[in-house]
């Protein structure tokens, strides 16, 4: 099981919608190579992360859908 990690810094490595933060680079480094085998969780717990946070897109915000939208086009209110 390959999982798609991206580097974003020495120290940084965004797995899905998770940026996972090590303390040095050869641990992101192990991080990244656990991952051509095992699943993220295994991976911060075998390569334990100072840090995680959720990744969001270049504008900030949230990926997904907007919400709830009316349109009168899509039987909303008249």
């Amino acid at each position: 099981m390959t999982i798609t990690a991206d580097r974003i810094s020495d120290t940084e490595i965004k797995v899905d919608d998770t940026i996972y933060t090590f303390d040095a680079k050869a641990t992101a480094g192990a991080f990244q190579q656990c991952l051509s085998a095992d699943s993220a969780q295994t991976c911060a717990e075998n390569h334990p992360p100072v840090a995680t946070r959720a990744a969001f897109d270049e504008s900030g915000a949230p990926k997904g859908e907007p919400g709830s939208i009316i349109s009168p086009s899509m039987g909303g209110m008249p």
